[in-house]
């Protein structure tokens, strides 16, 4: 029902992926989509919206750690193959107690620094809750999370798309 404020998917939550390794943040000269694209599953998130369009994202996060174990992660974007992937944020995930299932806990905090505000990203955290951040997608096709402090075994991200 594209043009009529509704989304013509179900805007449930996704598992987007999870992060196993951690990986420096992408260097100046490793930005291009091809070279960032190319990196192992086990140091990125690749997350694309499903249909082109002025959505914002719903992102929570998850982790197999301890409680108040930290992890930080570096978010970029980008439009197209051919194009390169810009910085819009670090976020620092911290696991909670909320259990979602066997050994991996909800994070309850993030805390976004070095945003790109163009973005308005938002958080909402709360002790032992689910936390979540939005993030506005200026209709870029591409977002890539890398970890570049991994202090849990796996971080994993859920995604829940919004009309803007």
């Amino acid at each position: 029902m594209r043009g009529q404020n509704k989304i013509s998917f179900p805007s449930i939550w996704h598992e987007a992926g999870s992060i196993t390794s951690e990986h420096i943040a992408l260097a100046l000269t490793g930005r291009d989509v091809a070279t960032a694209d190319a990196l192992a599953t086990a140091y990125t998130i690749k997350i694309s919206p499903p249909l082109p369009g002025p959505y914002a994202m719903l992102l929570r996060f998850r982790s197999d750690g301890s409680n108040n174990d930290d992890s930080i992660l570096q978010m970029y974007s980008a439009r197209g193959s051919s194009d390169h992937y810009a910085f819009i944020g670090q976020l620092t995930v911290v696991q909670g107690q909320q259990l979602e299932t066997g050994s991996i806990y909800f994070v309850d905090t993030i805390t976004p620094a070095t945003e790109d505000t163009i973005y308005d990203g938002e958080e909402a955290n709360n002790t032992d809750v689910i936390a979540h951040y939005y993030l506005r997608t200026l209709a870029n096709d591409r977002f890539i999370i890398v970890a570049s402090d991994l202090d849990t075994t796996t971080v994993y991200c859920d995604v829940c798309w919004l009309y803007e």
